[in-house]
């Protein structure tokens, strides 16, 4: 426990560590203005592929040195390996993935760029031209031919089942889209969304859209308590400019999922087509909400919201699914009824080079929610986990959450990341069940069954494992370190300058991670913790584990360390954070 704790610590002081290794051999010398630790933006890109094939370019690949007393004219660039100079190169020079070393006595003429690797500069080198440094690596790879070409980007498993038709109408753009919800489970099945986007600019700083989308839920068993057919639509004005603002509303019949964890919706929807395992669970909601938020600063984003919507029970299903299709899923536990109005605050901070694949930077979101109902229609619990709400009008309850990321890069193969999130009541009636939470599993704690942690007293039997808890905390730590494996096959060129594609894992993240975690029920009963204080650290679950991550398929094993749990085997279909 004490190790995961320093270690997260650790992370979050990163942008000490990572500054400090970062820059130069030399450490007075000044750091370049345009050194950038985000990803390499396209046009970066562009201008490094440009670079390298230009005819009047010497290419190299691999380590080479540049003796001194040497002197290379024009254009210089290397894939692959580190560059060293100690001579003199009398014109640009760009190196990718990998390390460019100014070493004394040499001297640059010309621009720098490094896109996948860093910029080591000793003391005495003679350079005045601009820098670029790039950290994350160039998606480039060499052909037969010598020259450099984009990596093709694998298509998303979410964009499989997915067309559409883009069309213009004077100033209006129009598309019509086909796809799935990104999902399957077993209340809808697959949901199948159509309709069609409609896009309009007044002027160069507003943007409006108005995106209607009908749902149908193919599960094809219809009951008393949902449709087969569900819609949202969504109108949008948005207003550039320093700051940002915009409007937003919606108007929306949706079956909406419960909590947020143990796994991304995608991955939650493979799960039950394939092995009949849905990991969440769901209420319907219809109803309507407005939003309105503001980005006075650069990375940080206000938002304040209304919503009313009538939230009811949904049955399970019986869906087909490719395996274990003759089990009977898990029962989809019963809500709070009732019509809910709730007022909302969101603020987010966001540093991050990329948003799905983040290397560098901070994610910080906070969310405040008022919920009130003058006719919830509360389900029978024990007492000790929730007293009896009040009916008939007066209700209403506050709950509070955040998750803080920080990822660090400590150099170009090696980084730490590292969350923390919370969530829970903090004030007025106890939290209805559609907003009560729980722990364990994929996701937030890998080395426990799934809901290990849902705050059920003893002899209390529910089948569908509701998860009850009030209030919740955890940490999750990972270092990364990045391998090339080349674990498959190359296709045959396609075309001319243009390799084929890999088939197989080409490259990975080895993963070392730990995570703890607690939820509980807040009071003063047996088995609940004051309100006014968390848990104990040594009251916190906690594992460890190591894994692969190729991007788009991970597999990892963790372990319990404060529970004589068996070691488990997960498959991830994106990062776990």
């Amino acid at each position: 426990m004490r190790l995961t704790i320093a270690g997260l610590l650790l992370a979050l002081a990163g942008p000490v560590w990572a500054q400090d290794s970062v820059i130069v051999i030399d450490p007075n010398a000044r750091p370049s203005e345009s050194f950038v630790r985000g990803g390499p933006p396209a046009d970066v890109v562009t201008d490094l592929i440009a670079f390298y094939n230009d005819s009047a370019t010497t290419r190299m690949q691999g380590d080479v040195t540049i003796p001194a007393g040497t002197r290379i004219d024009g254009k210089l660039a290397l894939y692959g390996g580190s560059l060293r100079i100690t001579g003199r190169v009398a014109g640009p020079v760009a190196v990718a993935n990998g390390t460019l070393y100014l070493l004394p006595g040499s001297a640059v003429e010309g621009e720098i760029l490094v896109v996948g690797g860093r910029l080591l500069r000793s003391e005495q080198v003679q350079h005045a031209g601009p820098e670029r440094v790039y950290w994350d690596a160039a998606p480039v790879v060499r052909g037969s031919d010598g020259l450099l070409t984009l990596r093709e980007r694998r298509r998303p498993l979410g964009e499989i089942a997915t067309a559409s038709a883009t069309f213009q109408t004077g100033r209006i753009r129009t598309t019509l889209s086909l796809s799935t919800g990104g999902t399957y489970n077993r209340i809808e099945g697959l949901p199948v969304l159509f309709g069609p986007l409609f896009e309009y600019r007044p002027s160069p700083s507003i943007y409006t859209r108005l995106d209607i989308r009908g749902i149908l839920r193919t599960a094809g068993q219809s009951t008393d308590l949902r449709s087969d057919f569900g819609y949202t639509v969504r109108g949008d004005v948005r207003f550039a400019g320093s700051p940002e603002f915009g409007l937003s509303g919606r108007l929306y019949s949706e079956v909406e999922p419960i909590e947020d964890q143990p796994l991304a919706i995608g991955e939650n929807g493979w799960a039950s087509f394939l092995l009949q395992r849905d990991y969440r669970d769901y209420y319907e909601r219809e109803g309507f909400l407005g939003s309105a938020y503001v980005i006075p600063i650069s990375n940080l984003r206000l938002e304040l919201s209304l919503s009313r919507d009538a939230e009811t029970s949904v049955r399970a299903s019986d869906p087909w699914s490719l395996f274990r299709n003759s089990d009977r899923w898990r029962r989809n536990p019963l809500i709070d009824d009732g019509h809910f109005f709730s007022t909302g605050f969101l603020a987010e901070f966001d540093t991050r080079n990329d948003r799905d694949l983040p290397t560098t930077g901070w994610w910080l979101s906070g969310r405040y929610e008022h919920l009130t109902s003058d006719d919830i229609a509360p389900v029978a619990l024990p007492l000790v986990v929730r007293p009896p709400p009040r009916t008939g009008g007066g209700y209403g309850t506050d709950r509070l959450s955040f998750d803080l990321r920080r990822y660090a890069r400590l150099t170009p193969s090696l980084r730490v990341n590292a969350r923390v999130r919370a969530d829970g009541w903090i004030a007025g009636d106890r939290l209805p069940l559609q907003r009560r939470l729980s722990l364990g599993g994929t996701d937030v704690l890998p080395g426990f069954d799934f809901r290990a942690f849902t705050c059920a007293p003893s002899g209390f039997n529910d089948p569908a494992q509701t998860a009850l808890c009030e209030r919740s905390i955890a940490t999750q730590l990972e270092v990364r370190t990045h391998l090339k494996l080349n674990l498959g096959y190359r296709m045959p060129e396609r075309e001319a300058n243009k390799p084929g594609r890999f088939i197989g894992i080409e490259e990975a993240d080895l993963v070392f991670l730990s995570d703890a975690g607690k939820s509980w029920l807040a009071g003063d009963g047996p088995g609940q913790v004051p309100v006014n204080r968390i848990p104990v650290l040594s009251e916190w679950a906690l594992d460890v584990g190591v894994g692969l991550d190729a991007g788009e398929i991970a597999a990892y094993l963790a372990k319990s360390l404060s529970s004589g749990e068996s070691v488990k085997f997960t498959v991830r279909l994106q990062r776990r954070f």
